[in-house]
């Protein structure tokens, strides 16, 4: 599809001030199948506020294999990313796909860690971690100024991708997603089909009980790392969301710099989305019209026993103190925004 590499020069985008202010990012962190999908449409529904997806993927899953935006529409079809495409690159025809994939999976990797905090690497990979960058910064930069956004939502939720985030012309900040590890494991341990995959059989991903516990782990600590980087982090509970989900998007939103903003789609127990232009994600993405908001549990009666007690013995450490964190931080009934 794509077969010419976009050359950035030197404010790496179109029209672009010097002084202009980076995009705010607001990058949702945290293993999956802890309601990150569901809290960015909440999020991105909201005036001023744009969800991109998963943009960790966009590269093979949009660029390359041309799967389904959150719009229902092919992503070579969607009109905001072809607007996206026109604006940073001069179209996506200009971008090299098997390119852009490479650099993304040879540079965004948590063993490459230690690299992405101290800049120390390889010169193939330095010049692949920067390839990398020029495209995420035209990227962000086109997304605000197509969407009209004051606020840009990535889910994509792996940790390294977060730290490469803080080399990028953004201004970030991360919300890690913490759901009870043993939902966590329940849910990663079901089937479930990609519908933007189009007609394949193309189904998600699954982890064992003592894999998925390890991930949820390892993901929260090196989220939390990231404010020894002067990265600001909020941790927000899934219980804490699916109890009050319009003053947990409140908090999020004041705590990203949004102060004034409507909300009113959020209910207690609701929350009423349009189609939103999102790259990968959970299939929830694809939900319009009213959606129920209440707490998954099923886990607490259909998860095996043995899994249950391997999945709480693992996590008894960080559950321990997330739960002291919850208790310490619980916000009082009434929200401070209107």
């Amino acid at each position: 599809m794509m077969n010419r590499e976009w050359i950035p020069e030197g404010s790496r985008g179109k029209d672009l001030d010097a002084s202009e202010q980076p995009p705010a990012v607001l990058m949702l962190g945290g293993f999956g199948r802890s309601g990150s999908t569901l809290l960015e449409r909440c999020l991105a529904e909201c005036p001023g506020v744009v969800g991109l997806g998963e943009v960790l993927h966009l590269w093979e899953r949009g660029l390359r294999d041309d799967e389904l935006c959150g719009c229902s529409l092919p992503f070579s079809d969607c009109p905001f990313w072809t607007g996206v495409g026109e604006y940073a690159y001069g179209g996506w025809e200009s971008l090299d796909s098997s390119l852009a994939v490479e650099d993304r999976t040879a540079v965004v990797r948590n063993r490459y860690l230690p690299e992405l905090v101290t800049g120390l690497t390889f010169p193939t990979r330095r010049r692949q971690r920067q390839r990398l960058l020029d495209r995420l910064d035209a990227l962000y930069r086109a997304a605000r100024k197509v969407g009209a956004a004051q606020l840009i939502v990535d889910s994509s939720k792996h940790p390294a991708y977060a730290y490469l985030l803080r080399r990028a012309s953004v201004q970030l900040k991360c919300v890690l997603v913490v759901r009870d590890p043993r939902g966590v494991a329940y849910s990663w341990a079901k089937v479930v089909k990609r519908p933007e995959a189009g007609s394949s059989d193309a189904y998600m991903p699954r982890y064992s009980t003592a894999a998925a516990v390890a991930n949820w782990a390892a993901y929260g600590l090196l989220f939390h790392a990231l404010t020894l980087l002067r990265v600001p982090v909020k941790t927000v509970h899934y219980e804490d969301f699916m109890a009050h989900p319009r003053r947990v998007v409140d908090e999020i939103l004041s705590f990203a710099g949004v102060d004034a903003t409507d909300t009113s789609h959020i209910q207690d127990d609701a929350v009423t989305l349009s189609k939103h232009h999102t790259v990968a994600g959970n299939p929830m993405r694809f939900r319009t019209g009213r959606l129920e908001i209440r707490k998954d549990s099923v886990w607490q009666e259909q998860m095996p026993l043995r899994d249950r007690r391997l999945a709480g013995l693992i996590s008894l450490p960080l559950r321990f103190a997330y739960r002291l964190q919850q208790s310490h931080q619980r916000p009082q009934e009434k929200s401070k925004r209107i």
